[in-house]
C-alpha cells in the first residue's frame, strides 16, 4: 500500500512551497493535480519536473484538468484539457491518470453517451495508450453538475467508455455529503460491490490518502 497525497490542496502556493506543504505533512508520495498549474493548458512542466525533483517527492499519479461539458459542442474543449493533461503526465513520468465524466447530467442518455465516446473511445483513450499512460474514473463531487457520481452513473459510464482498460479512483471526500448518515463499512462495501461487479475481482487496494484505485 502506497499513500499520496493530492498538491491540488496547495494549488496557490508556487511549486517549491507546494511540495515542501505535502512533506511536511509526512507524505513521501503525491497526485499531481493539474489545477496547480497556473495556466491548465501549458505544456511546458519544466518548472514542476525541477521542482518535484529537487523536493524528492515521488509523483504516482496526476489528475487530469476538467473537461466540462455542458453542450455538446463542447467536446472538443474537453478534449484539448484531456490530452494537455496527458501530455503533463507523460512529461512528469507518471503512468497513471485520474479523470472525471464531466459531461452534464441533464443531457439527455443517448446525448451524454455520444459525448463519452467522442471524448474518450475517439480521442483521450488512443492518445493515453499512445504516451504509455493508464487512465482511471474518479467519481465526482456530489456538488458537481456533471454525471458520474454515484455508482450507478458510473455503471453507465463505465459500460460506454471502457473496454478493460479503465482503472476506477473512489475519491471518499468527493462521495459524502456533510453530515450524511452513512458509515465507511457501509460505503466501502457497495464500492466493494462495484468493483467485483466490474472486474470480478473482490479487493479494491487502498492506494491513495483519498482515493481507492484499482486495475
Amino acid at each position: 500500500m502506497r499513500l499520496s497525497l493530492s498538491n491540488g490542496l496547495f494549488s496557490r502556493l508556487s511549486f517549491d512551497r507546494n511540495f515542501a506543504a505535502v512533506k511536511q505533512l509526512g507524505f513521501e508520495n503525491i497526485e499531481f493535480n493539474m489545477k496547480a498549474i497556473k495556466k491548465e493548458h501549458d505544456t511546458n512542466v519544466y518548472r514542476e519536473q525541477k521542482a518535484l525533483a529537487a523536493s524528492g517527492l515521488n509523483c504516482l499519479t496526476l489528475h487530469s484538468a476538467i473537461m466540462h461539458v455542458k453542450d455538446p459542442i463542447e467536446v472538443h474543449q474537453a478534449v484539448y484539457f484531456g490530452k494537455i493533461s496527458l501530455e503533463c503526465a507523460h512529461a512528469l513520468g507518471v503512468s497513471l491518470m485520474t479523470v472525471h465524466s464531466d459531461v452534464s447530467k441533464k443531457l439527455p442518455q443517448n446525448v451524454r453517451e455520444k459525448c463519452l465516446n467522442e471524448i474518450f473511445n475517439d480521442e483521450i483513450k488512443p492518445f493515453a495508450k499512445k504516451l504509455g499512460v493508464k487512465l482511471a474514473l474518479e467519481n465526482l463531487s456530489y456538488t458537481s453538475t456533471g454525471f458520474g457520481k454515484n455508482v450507478e452513473q458510473l455503471e453507465e459510464v463505465l459500460s460506454v467508455i471502457d473496454d478493460g482498460s479503465m482503472g476506477i479512483t473512489f475519491d471518499l471526500c468527493h462521495h459524502w455529503k456533510p453530515k450524511k448518515q452513512t458509515t465507511c463499512l457501509e460505503s466501502m462495501g457497495r464500492v466493494s460491490a462495484m468493483f467485483t461487479w466490474l472486474t470480478g475481482l473482490t479487493n479494491p487496494s487502498l492506494s491513495q490518502s483519498k482515493s481507492l484505485n484499482h486495475f
